[in-house]
């Protein structure tokens, strides 16, 4: 199998991830989660706007002024798990306020790309050397204001300054609104059929971006709605991406992608997302579709994310040291690790999706939507689920 490998040094992962809820001495000893929805709401009340939308058993937790991010959720009301990741230590240091972008949280907007001469990880003219990552300061600190509300849903927005490498800043007007999903949404979202014995939940995040300055050309630097959503996760979790054709390659980031961690078959990316060893993939337009997910038999939880997809010719390209800037991957999975030596905490593993990129006119705007299940119940219900929506009977998982 070809892969396209990278090395990174122990300092730029501290821009893409974030240290980890868990104190966890060896990887192999993870669970999901060892607090519940109703400890995370306490821990997070710190936060002013809290909010948590709930209808039935499922339930959110999100912050609009934080850029309308969603912290947590859970299939099972406040005593259920608490299925988010959240970077605790900077609650405990007193700097949430100022790096909402480092924060984790199951939905959370950042921008692309990462790499490359159009980067918006670095200033203008600054060598793209990796001690040199700083995000764009408007998405650590500038807090969104409400636009309007109703009882499932809510939007927020703010206007934004995104600056890239090649010197050119982006002025926009961002909105998100996030919307907790009822259960005939889910069904009509998804093709399936709910029973009573299987828990869920269901939310989306709908980003607009508005272009408020002059035209943006490719020749400039474009952007990309970037979306990440970060879960704790288990020794058994695997992520399952359908994608439209056989393949021997996917994307690889930071390590090599070796057979004991990623299996393609059938038309489907198996890849494991366990938090035991830092490693990320990306899957190209050419490759993609709009649905992907994971699953742990262990917590008998199944996860479904859904996006927008259009096959657009323009994706940014995030890859480092890359000479193609609009060749970029659709969706990334992001693999964490917990490892004391080298100080890393991250019992986590992210979904990414990101939108194409575009030559947007003055007060023009791009749209990207980014929907996320989680469901609990037995391996019946949830390998009916996973058999309509991602065409896998969990069975059939490889075993790696």
């Amino acid at each position: 199998m070809t892969q396209k490998n990278n090395i990174i040094t122990n300092s730029v992962l501290l821009i893409l991830v974030i240290t980890s809820l868990l104190n966890c001495k060896n990887p192999k000893t993870k669970v999901l989660n060892s607090t519940s929805f109703a400890d995370d709401i306490k821990k997070l009340a710190v936060i002013n706007d809290l909010q948590v939308l709930e209808h039935g058993n499922a339930a959110i937790a999100f912050s609009g002024s934080y850029q309308a991010k969603v912290f947590t959720s859970s299939s099972n009301g406040l005593n259920g798990k608490s299925y988010g990741y959240i970077n605790w230590k900077l609650f405990d240091e007193g700097l949430h306020e100022h790096t909402m972008s480092k924060l984790g949280g199951e939905s959370r907007l950042w921008f692309g790309p990462e790499f490359g001469k159009y980067s918006v990880f670095f200033d203008e003219g600054i060598k793209r050397e990796i001690e040199n990552m700083k995000i764009s300061p408007d998405l650590d600190s500038k807090k969104f204001s409400l636009i309007e509300k109703d009882k499932l849903s809510a939007t927020y927005g703010a206007d934004l300054q995104i600056r890239n490498n090649y010197g050119y800043i982006f002025n926009i007007n961002a909105k998100r609104k996030i919307s907790l999903l009822t259960k005939s949404q889910i069904e009509n979202d998804l093709n399936i059929v709910l029973n009573n014995h299987t828990s869920f939940v269901g939310f989306s995040a709908e980003t607009n971006v508005e272009n408020l300055g002059e035209q943006w050309r490719k020749e400039n630097g474009l952007l990309c709605i970037w979306e990440l959503g970060c879960m704790l996760t288990s020794p058994d979790n695997r992520v399952i991406i359908p994608i439209q054709k056989e393949t021997d390659s996917v994307t690889g980031y930071f390590t090599p992608v070796t057979s004991d961690r990623l299996v393609t078959k059938d038309r489907v990316v198996f890849y494991k997302a366990d938090a035991d060893g830092v490693n990320k993939i990306g899957v190209k337009s050419d490759l993609s579709k709009n649905i992907m997910g994971s699953y742990s038999e262990k917590n008998n939880l199944l996860n479904i994310v859904k996006f927008t997809f259009k096959n657009d010719s323009l994706y940014v390209n995030s890859l480092p040291k890359n000479d193609t800037p609009y060749d970029g991957d659709v969706t990334n999975i992001f693999n964490g690790e917990v490892n004391e030596p080298l100080d890393r905490n991250w019992p986590f593993y992210e979904f990414e999706t990101s939108s194409s990129a575009k030559e947007l006119n003055t007060n023009e705007t791009m749209y990207h939507k980014h929907t996320t299940y989680h469901f609990e119940g037995s391996f019946e219900d949830l390998n009916a689920i996973s058999l309509e929506v991602l065409g896998v009977n969990l069975s059939h998982i490889p075993k790696f």
